[in-house]
């Protein structure tokens, strides 16, 4: 063992998140292009000529290969995404689903909250608690579906909720805001990670590794036996894989191909293999006043023998890839925005959501369903269940809001059956309920935390 991972372990012991516009269009608009900035996640895509700063968008056009523009695709066939390490997925139709109904169970206890880390276990909602007033408190609580209790969970306050992401292992909840303290002598402590144990109600910790310093995006992925954690740091993709049985971190940091710079970054873990979607894009000054960009996506895969390799393929190079959900032998690909470069001013609209094979990466585009898009923008909500695609728009109240707060709440649901290529209408929420947090799917129902703390189910 050398010194750093002495001094890693010591400390790891030691310690033991347009104006013309109505409402509610110009918030849901906003939204959309906040969050997408927010969550942002071989050949080259286009190439448009910058001039004063200005760019053009009719080049941007010009640009993509039409046989990548993204349309409504045909059926799929039924057992398209066989024999996936997840197995096959117990959950309900989306016909069943239309027949679901409402219902409210037992408040949270820690009352109002806005952004909340949700996680479901299996057996457990676990709740880490979000910004209330600006402030951002060390809370958390558990509830369970069999007994329809809440329990409140200790939570040290040496883990900063505060932008912090999570994942969860099967057994254990990873949480980490990845911020690196820079105060103080050296060595240099990492980010400070804790994993929750919900059957032993017990945490434990550990320090991030140097290699994830100062990196941005941070996201977080379970392979069945390590963590994956990699982000973005310097137009490099930079990620370390955490074991909680030997409790070690490792580099794990891919060669991106040459001249790729990552600008964007979105993951997520099939159950055999995690794929990296590098988002890259470079400017060439061509002219006194005028530049070249040129954008793409690297698609990467880590394999169970620890090894990257590139998988690229004829994945669209056009399209932004945000939020990837995985189950079943498929993966989820979220409407996304043209992508031509971070420097690029984007043409407007969005792709239709895509189901991609997990083994191949083929790619099924959803057809039109009832939510058809609002001025070009999907809806902003999508769940997967490893069966049936959920999506759901939302609505922004046209009340004023002295707080600056965005209170939204669900507007429309459908749910999506890749078997018979049908989409179905679901009922919403009754009484517009402002919602705190994205739903989470938990098995066979969707559990819903409102801004005020109130639990909502949506079941059979």
């Amino acid at each position: 063992m050398t010194d750093e991972d002495q001094i890693r372990s010591l400390l790891t012991l030691a310690a033991e998140l347009p104006d013309d516009i109505e409402a509610p269009v110009r918030p849901l608009l906003a939204r959309g292009r906040r969050e997408r900035k927010l969550r942002a996640s071989l050949s080259v895509l286009s190439v448009v000529v910058i001039a004063a700063a200005a760019f053009a968008l009719p080049p941007i056009v010009r640009a993509l290969d039409p046989s990548q523009i993204i349309t409504a695709g045909p059926r799929v066939p039924a057992g398209l995404f066989p024999d996936h390490p997840n197995g096959p997925s117990p959950g309900p139709l989306a016909t069943q689903l239309a027949s679901f109904r409402w219902s409210a169970l037992p408040p949270s206890p820690l009352g109002p909250v806005s952004q909340p880390i949700l996680a479901w276990t299996g057996k457990d909602l676990l709740e880490l608690s979000g910004p209330q007033g600006g402030v951002t408190r060390n809370e958390a609580a558990a509830f369970n579906l069999a007994t329809s209790a809440w329990r409140t969970i200790w939570i040290p306050n040496t883990i900063d909720l505060t932008g912090a992401f999570s994942v969860w292992t099967g057994r254990k909840l990873f949480v980490t805001d990845g911020r690196f303290p820079l105060e103080g002598p050296p060595p240099r402590v990492g980010a400070l990670a804790g994993l929750y144990d919900p059957a032993r109600d017990h945490w434990t910790f550990t320090n991030m590794p140097f290699e994830l310093a100062d990196a941005r995006q941070l996201a977080a992925a379970w392979t069945g036996r390590v963590i994956v954690v990699a982000g973005v740091s310097r137009g490099r993709v930079v990620a370390a894989e955490y074991n909680p049985a030997t409790r070690r971190w490792h580099d794990l940091s891919p060669a991106l191909p040459a001249r790729h710079p990552a600008d964007q970054l979105a993951m997520t873990s099939t159950g055999r293999r995690v794929i990296v979607w590098s988002l890259w894009s470079r400017g060439k000054k061509v002219s006194a006043n005028g530049y070249a960009i040129y954008s793409g996506v690297d698609v990467l895969a880590l394999g169970p023998a620890g090894r990257w390799t590139t998988i690229t393929g004829h994945w669209p190079q056009h399209t932004e890839v945000q939020g990837p959900l995985s189950a079943g032998g498929a993966i989820l690909i979220p409407p996304g925005q043209v992508w031509c470069g971070t420097l690029c001013r984007s043409p407007g609209g969005e792709s239709r959501a895509q189901l991609a094979d997990a083994a191949t990466l083929a790619l099924t585009s959803l057809p039109a369903g009832p939510l058809d898009p609002l001025l070009g923008i999907e809806p902003p909500v999508w769940l997967w269940t490893g069966r049936t695609a959920l999506a759901a728009d939302i609505r922004v109240p046209k009340s004023s809001n002295p707080s600056g707060k965005l209170l939204e709440s669900l507007s429309r649901m459908a749910a999506f059956d890749p078997a018979s290529s049908h989409w179905v209408s679901l009922p919403t929420p009754p009484g517009h309920q402002l919602i705190a947090a994205n739903p989470i799917w938990a098995g066979q129902q969707l559990l819903l935390l409102t801004l005020t703390g109130k639990l909502l189910s949506f079941h059979a």
